[in-house]
């Protein structure tokens, strides 16, 4: 189970980490993610099911995140006898509703507070996306679900708002304004589409390899994450769709309009994000 996820990011992962080496907010004194974090770890070197389902939100396909597991017994053992093995760094600082969680009186977070963290323990590292729940945090696999998607061989379909991002960064990575202009809704935004786009193609492909290697989900009305400048809300309708992508460890809200039958993305100030 762990081999599966890690691999799945392996490459994005370790590229962003070389791109962006910089400071990151420090872990929460309280009402810390952490020892879910932990705890979720200790379950799958264990093959504890119960525990990673009890550690982790719902969803109908998390099954195949466990199905087929082994206890891995050496890293069971190193983990539990060296606890200081795991690295664990926050990416972002908390979120409550898009904009940074406090503490209450009671020294915790809101429910609905999100937080990711990068992880590695000894191997390729992976991102793990949390939510305060009223019982505690919880693991959101969400993204983890769509990686096994994406491993699975089958690619996004022609004209669906996956493809139709992942083809608008790939536009904007070879500066391809005309490409670009045609997967946006409005054409005269492509100043701020490219806001922060630098002179030449970034000529290695590694970041058109990220584009390809981001999971996206479509998250719901009430979820809140920022982009430059302001904060997008989920939610679906017949003409509007928002998803989530994990650029590595860095979130890129995308908010889409049906135009005819074409999806089509809002312009923001994604180079902003890609070069974090």
């Amino acid at each position: 189970m762990t081999r599966r996820i890690a691999l799945s990011l392996a490459g994005s992962l370790t590229m962003v980490c070389a791109l962006a080496a910089q400071s990151r907010p420090p872990a929460p004194q309280r009402d810390s993610p952490e020892a879910t974090i932990r705890g979720l770890v200790l379950a799958i070197y264990g093959n504890d099911v119960a525990s990673y389902n009890n550690l982790t939100l719902p969803h109908p396909l998390k099954s195949r995140l466990t199905t087929g597991g082994t206890v891995n017994q050496s890293k069971l053992r190193q983990l539990q006898q060296d606890p200081g093995g795991l690295q664990m760094r926050l990416e972002r600082p908390l979120l409550f509703q898009g904009k940074e969680a406090t503490l209450d009186a009671n020294g915790q977070y809101p429910v609905g507070t999100t937080a990711l963290y990068m992880i590695a323990n000894g191997g390729q590292p992976m991102v793990v996306g949390l939510q305060r729940r009223a019982e505690g945090w919880r693991v959101d696999v969400r993204w983890w679900i769509a990686m096994t998607e994406l491993m699975s061989g089958r690619g996004p379909a022609p004209g669906s708002p996956d493809m139709v991002i992942r083809s608008l960064l790939t536009a904007m990575l070879h500066l391809d304004r005309g490409h670009a202009g045609r997967l946006i809704t409005d054409n005269k935004q492509l100043d701020l589409l490219f806001d922060g786009a630098p002179r030449q193609r970034e000529p290695s492909g590694v970041l058109e390899a990220t584009v390809e290697e981001m999971p996206l989900v479509e998250i719901e009305k009430g979820e809140f994450y920022p982009v430059p400048g302001h904060i997008v809300e989920g939610g679906s309708t017949a003409d509007r769709k928002v998803l989530l992508g994990w650029f590595g460890p860095v979130e890129m809200p995308f908010v889409l309009r049906k135009t005819g039958s074409d999806w089509k993305v809002e312009a923001e100030p994604y180079f902003a994000l890609m070069e974090r």
